[in-house]
Parts: C-alpha cells; structure tokens; sequence
C-alpha cells in the first residue's frame, strides 16, 4: 500500500504540471466537452475531421463545427450530398466556444489522460485501505477517491462553463487536497515522529497557512495573467495592467522567507527533519528566482507551470515536516 501511495502522489503531480501547461498555453478549451473531445474517444488531429462532410458516418454525440457554431449529432446518420442538414444536428448550449486548435486540443487531451491514468492507484489504493480495515488508510483513501471524484466533476464544470475563473481557483486547490491526503497516507505508514518545542512547531504552523493563502492568491493572479494574454496585453506590460492587490503577492514572499527561516534554520540541525528544511530552502530560492522572471522579465509562459508546482511543494513539505514532528 505503501508503494501504490508513492506512485499515486508522483502521478497526481504530474496531473497539476499538465493541469500548469493547459493554463499556460491556453488549451483549456481544446475539447469543448467533457469526458469525450469532440465527442471521440480519440481527439481529431485535423480541421477536416471536425468539419461537416458529405457521404460520411456520423454517431450520435459527434460534433463538427459549421457556420461558427458547434453542433452535436442527434442520431446515427450518413452524411448525403448537399448541404448541411441542421434537423438531425442540434447547436451546443452550454457554451458558445467553436474553435478548433490541434495543438490546444490534444494538449488538453492529454491532461485528461494523465488524470485518468493517476486515478488508476488511487482505486487501488482505496482498495487495498479497504481490505486492511485499518481505520486511519480507511479515512485518508476514501478522502482521496472522494476528492479525485470531485476534481473530476468540476473538470466537467469548467468545460461546459468555458473556463468560469473561481472554478480554475477550486480545482486547484482540490489537486492540492489530494496531493496532502497522500501526505498524510506516507506519513502514516512511516509512522516515526520527531520531538521538537512547540514554539518550533507553532512557526512551522504559521509557515503552512501563510503558504496555503500565498497559493491561493496566485490563482488569482495567474488567471488575471491569463485574462490580460487574451486581451493581447504584451507580456512586458501585464505587471502594470495588474489590481493593487496584486501587491500583496508579491510582497509576501518575503513573510514567507522570514517565516520559514525561523523554523528551518533550527531544523537543519537535527537529522531526520534536515532533508526537510535543506528542501524547503531550495524551494523558496527557486520560486523567488521565478517571482523575479514575472517581474522583471514580462511573465515568460515556462515560469508559470514551474511556479505554481514550487508553490504546491512548499505547502506540501511544510505539512509534511508538521506531520513528521510532536511538540515537546
């Protein structure tokens, strides 16, 4: 169970980096339904497979884009010669996105494949907590299938809402969810605690809230970000189109230093929690580094994907180290 947690947790990561580049490259959209794209199994590789055609098959569900708009097949049909025969397609209310990028379409795609493909050890894993009928593998794999099942379910919620900007927020917070019942599952099976005072721990606290909150509003600004590359704003002037607020992000990374550097600085001194603190340190110099490049250097698209993930691996290590230690 123990291994299946790990692998789990690795490919959950690998979810929230694919998740990273959708944002990035703007290909949340790429299959405008959900679970199936263009209503295929296998995403189209081309204009002319989206494209309505005379003397071709269509099954019921697919969808094709003509006249601007996205329609979905009501029946099974063949295609006749002439032109298209709006009585047996209806248009697709629940948005009115009608584009077709190949390279947005199979980027998105794969997400959702990535997503699936993660789901598989999280079953298992639910799974085998069940057949141990230990109480707390129980708790911590039926949370973590639960929020597998949610993230799922807001996925298709994003899609039919056309990327809605607070549901992009939740889901990934909802990632992250997953990612720390994970957490607690490895700690769990490790079981060995470390003592430490209190006051330690409660700075340790302090430090995983502070970096929860950081996280959450850098949702926030990633997707005004994402607004302003719509609206064709230059990279280089995208800091200056920002809200006030936006500010508060930016300042508190040095809270966040300062914070972490009362606890990790002590910690590196004892020997099962030094790995902890050495990471956290290479953690916090990366994302700074990252804070920079938005800065200064006009919001490169390949520091997004690598600063959010920085983000969920403070949190995550954070927790971890509380979880791994005991006030004394």
């Amino acid at each position: 169970m123990k291994t299946t947690t790990y692998i789990a947790f690795v490919l959950i990561y690998v979810v929230v980096l694919a998740g990273s580049v959708v944002r990035m490259t703007g290909s949340g959209m790429g299959c405008p339904d959900w679970p199936k794209c263009f209503g295929l199994l296998i995403p189209p590789t081309s204009e002319e497979d989206i494209r309505w055609s005379p003397e071709t098959e269509y099954s019921e569900g697919r969808m094709v884009i003509e006249r601007d708009t996205l329609w979905v097949a009501t029946e099974d049909h063949t295609s006749h010669s002439g032109e298209f025969n709006a009585h047996i397609w209806e248009p697709y209310t629940r948005h009115s996105y009608a584009t077709f990028n190949v390279s947005h379409t199979w980027i998105e795609y794969l997400n959702r494949l990535a997503g699936a493909l993660a789901g598989i050890p999280i079953l298992i894993l639910f799974i085998l907590a069940i057949k141990s009928r230990q109480r707390t593998p129980i708790i911590l794999a039926s949370a973590t299938l639960g929020s597998v099942l949610f993230v799922s379910w807001l996925g298709k919620l994003v899609v039919d809402g056309n990327l809605i900007p607070f549901s992009v927020t939740i889901h990934a917070v909802s990632a992250l969810a997953i990612l720390a019942f994970l957490v607690m599952l490895i700690q769990h099976f490790n079981g060995a605690k470390t003592m430490i005072s209190k006051s330690l721990r409660g700075w340790i606290i302090a430090s995983l809230v502070i970096a929860f909150l950081q996280l959450v509003l850098g949702t926030q600004v990633r997707e005004l970000v994402d607004i302003a590359i719509e609206a064709r704003i230059a990279r280089t002037d995208i800091v200056h189109s920002l809200p006030k607020w936006w500010g508060i992000h930016r300042s508190a990374v040095w809270v966040i230093i300062a914070l972490h550097a009362i606890w990790a600085f002590p910690v590196i001194k004892i020997s099962p929690l030094a790995f902890y603190a050495k990471l956290t340190f290479a953690i916090l110099l990366a994302q700074t580094m990252t804070g920079i490049l938005f800065t200064h250097f006009g919001f490169p698209a390949f520091a997004q994907p690598v600063h959010i993930l920085l983000g969920f691996a403070l949190v995550l290590v954070d927790l971890r180290i509380l979880l791994a230690t005991k006030g004394a």
